[in-house]
């Protein structure tokens, strides 16, 4: 039996973060205000291991996130996705194409963009990562704004204006 979900906040540089777990592993997260999570549960203070982590990450220790754990959602190629987001490193960006090919799947590039519009765990599943093949940064469901943010933080990006 799945224990229940617990629901907190942390603040950042870019407004609050908040996140759901249950048993241990992140299902549900979002840049804004506990109202706007796709979970319900009760509200706590802070979540230990997963506040700490994404705490260590916007003090600046990049791969903090790496140790947090998050439940798999969504369809096979989605799953993959998600697992092939987690392995692109702070710092360094993929196209949806990139993501595409290491999800088995070359010419899914559109499904991909799908899939990270549709990702219920952002920061922790870092579709901010992904970019067109152009180089451009394409969207992010928290605005262009707070993708450039993310990206130039992580040393990603020179502080430009695209």
């Amino acid at each position: 039996m799945k224990s229940e979900i617990l629901l907190s906040t942390i603040k950042t540089e870019i407004g609050p973060f908040s996140f759901a777990v249950q048993d241990g592993l992140v299902v549900a997260a979002t840049f804004g205000a506990l109202s706007r999570l796709k979970a319900t549960g009760r509200r706590v203070r802070s979540i230990p291991k997963v506040s700490t982590e994404l705490k260590k990450y916007f003090a600046g220790n990049l791969r903090a996130l790496d140790s947090i754990k998050v439940a798999e959602s969504g369809s096979p190629f989605h799953r993959k996705v998600m697992r092939a987001m987690r392995k692109i490193r702070p710092g360094e960006v993929a196209s949806y194409g990139d993501l595409a090919r290491k999800a088995g799947k070359a010419r899914a590039s559109r499904a991909v963009g799908s899939a990270c519009s549709g990702n219920p765990i952002p920061l922790i599943v870092p579709c901010h990562r992904v970019v067109r093949s152009d180089g451009a940064l394409g969207q992010y469901g928290y605005g262009v704004k707070a993708k450039r943010w993310l990206l130039e933080f992580e040393g990603a990006l020179e502080h430009r204006s695209k």
